[in-house]
């Protein structure tokens, strides 16, 4: 993975030789060590975090934590008491080969699977993380309004980076509004989706992305 993430960041990265174990696969959750780039001490690393964040200042086990926020709005996350800090100096670019949303009538929900057309092996998510007293590390996706060719799947989607805006990201040299308010806007036109068949919480495998075979 450490090689993957070099090519695609074009750059050195530190792996962290602590970090636990991230979950590959095909259906990774909420409360799964996923992948992660982020800076420490000046240098970027590439880690893992448990996908739900828990702010650093929580004194409790992470279990403990209740609050849904395994995602946060990037129109909101700078001003909110959970994710404020992390926003100003704990930014981090999630990977991931895409993503699912599910779709449909509330009893006939369905998934699709949601990736865009890109050279690189990987692509990035906009994240924020946290590593808290007993050195566990957490992190949050970032979501936005949806681009305009999903938008009849979802009313939201993850803050995709290109990859030239992953390490400003990262730094935190991305402040402005504008600058903001672009993020994950440069992939319209190039989502690629395709709707897939229902799957399981413990299901896995590479028949999950695989587009459904309807009878007509």
């Amino acid at each position: 993975m450490l090689a993957i993430l070099e090519r695609f960041l074009y750059g050195a990265l530190v792996p962290d030789a602590d970090a636990p174990e991230a979950k590959t696969g095909w259906n990774i959750k909420p409360t799964q060590h996923i992948h992660m780039v982020c800076e420490d001490a000046g240098s970027l690393i590439a880690t893992s975090a448990r996908w739900w964040f828990v702010p650093h200042w929580f004194k409790g086990n992470v279990k403990e934590w209740k609050q849904t926020t395994f995602n946060a709005r990037i129109e909101t996350a700078a001003n909110k008491p959970t994710f404020r800090t992390a926003w100003r100096s704990a930014r981090c670019a999630i990977a991931a080969i895409g993503y699912y949303e599910w779709s449909g009538p509330k009893n006939d929900r369905r998934p699709n699977y949601i990736t865009v057309e890109t050279n690189a092996p990987l692509i990035f998510f906009a994240g924020l993380h946290s590593k808290l007293n007993d050195g566990t590390r957490t992190c949050t996706i970032l979501t936005r309004e949806p681009a305009p060719q999903i938008a009849h799947i979802h009313n939201r989607m993850p803050v995709l980076l290109t990859t030239d805006e992953v390490a400003s990201w990262v730094s935190g040299e991305t402040t402005s509004t504008a600058a903001q308010n672009a993020l994950g806007t440069s992939w319209e036109g190039r989502f690629k989706f395709n709707e897939v068949n229902k799957f399981g919480r413990d299901d896995d495998g590479p028949e999950l992305v695989e587009p459904i075979d309807r009878l007509i």
